[in-house]
């Protein structure tokens, strides 16, 4: 049977780069949404610039 404190220790690192990698990858959903609606933001507000300098001619 494995040493008590090993196996405390394993699961305790396993723990911490689970949580790790849950943050790093929930982070990079909220940067991707981000970057997506900034995207269709940008999109949907050209045609309104296309007729204010249509309309200032």
């Amino acid at each position: 049977m494995p040493d008590a404190a090993t196996l405390s220790f394993a699961l305790t690192y396993m723990g911490t780069l689970a949580v790790a990698a849950l943050l790093f990858f929930g982070q990079l959903a909220a940067l991707t949404i981000l970057l997506a609606l900034a995207g269709v933001i940008r999109l949907l507000t050209l045609p309104f610039y296309a007729l204010i300098r249509r309309a200032e001619k």
